[in-house]
């Protein structure tokens, strides 16, 4: 189990607006997301990698820039950036440069990719090349192209270079989302983004989420994005289900997930993320809250959820401070975990 250690000596109650540089490009991204992504268990958490901070000033990532990303392996086009990024160009038909963020989110096989871009125009761009990689329209559904029968795999295709097909030959059926192109396996997978009738921005978790991740930050490097039923799953070992019916198997979850959080305040919504800052990389954990007074419990309270939250996502040993952050209508719980000194950065993943 992780090991935590806390110092509330930064236990304070500060607005929003202290210094908080807003990150257009994951503000754009959330844009894309429907607000479901902070109360549905099916769609998983949200990957995202900020290329655009990755990269050095006015080039491309390399594969040796994806060494301390931690999350992301999920994402459909993230496999393929191991490769040379001419390579990849090649294979895609997008220049590296062009993109500012990668993310996902979803179970497979009904999983959707996000590829972000700075504009529409250039989304649009990284659009009309896709005839030229294989994609035709797909079947009566305007605007959407696929490379191939939706839903279908095909090894003899299969490459490990091409984010359009990947290591299991699947079909990529793609469409514009704003600045954005959405990459599923069908049509019918778009679903969750392009029937939101609100976006995760819009929402309040997400903008009170959001306001504890900017506050004090120049940039998110990379996030997960999580709702409270994707923590709780995440942590759980499935094998204590075994043996009993759907009704016992359906409670025995539920007072699971009720023990994991005793005593902590329940929270909408929450970003976990790496953020640049003036002195360096910081990792923070910011807690969507209806009130400060419960965010400033919750802040109190983090080793508690530190401790039960999945170690496949969670940095190791730490040092933990927090503050709570105003953030209309509500408030923000947000937690900075710092290595201790004797350990390096990298340390954490």
């Amino acid at each position: 189990m992780v090991g935590a250690v806390i110092a509330m000596a930064a236990m304070t109650t500060l607005p929003a607006a202290a210094w908080a540089a807003e990150d257009i490009d994951l503000r754009a991204l959330m844009t894309v997301l429907p607000e479901s992504v902070f109360t549905s268990a099916e769609q998983g958490y949200v990957e995202y990698i900020s290329l655009a901070r990755l990269a050095p000033a006015g080039g491309t990532v390399t594969s040796a820039d994806f060494g301390g990303v931690a999350w992301g392996g999920d994402i459909r086009s993230v496999g393929s950036l191991g490769a040379d990024p001419d390579l990849f160009h090649a294979k895609s038909g997008i220049d590296l440069r062009d993109l500012r963020c990668l993310a996902g989110f979803g179970q497979a096989p009904r999983d959707i990719a996000i590829w972000g871009f700075a504009d529409v125009p250039t989304a649009r761009a990284a659009f009309d090349v896709l005839p030229d990689h294989g994609f035709a329209p797909a079947g009566f559904f305007p605007g959407v192209l696929a490379n191939g029968d939706p839903g279908a795999m095909d090894f003899a295709r299969a490459d490990a270079a091409d984010p359009w097909r990947g290591p299991m030959g699947r079909t990529s059926t793609v469409t514009l989302g704003d600045a954005a192109l959405l990459q599923a396996g069908t049509a019918a997978d778009f679903a969750p983004v392009l029937g939101a009738t609100s976006t995760a921005l819009e929402s309040d978790p997400g903008r009170i989420a959001l306001a504890g991740i900017e506050h004090e930050s120049e940039g998110v490097i990379q996030a997960l994005i999580l709702s409270p039923v994707t923590v709780g799953a995440q942590a759980i070992d499935p094998a204590f289900l075994i043996g009993k019916t759907q009704a016992e198997a359906q409670a025995a979850f539920e007072a699971e997930v009720t023990n994991m959080a005793a005593g902590l305040p329940p929270y909408s919504g929450a970003i976990l993320a790496e953020v640049a800052t003036p002195t360096g990389a910081q990792v923070v954990l910011s807690l969507a809250y209806p009130s400060c007074a419960e965010a400033a419990e919750a802040v109190a309270r983090a080793p508690a959820l530190w401790n039960l939250m999945n170690p496949a996502y969670v940095p190791a040993e730490a040092e933990l401070s927090g503050q709570t952050i105003e953030a209309a209508p509500g408030c923000a719980a947000r937690i900075v975990l710092s290595v201790r000194p004797q350990r390096p950065w990298n340390s954490l993943w």
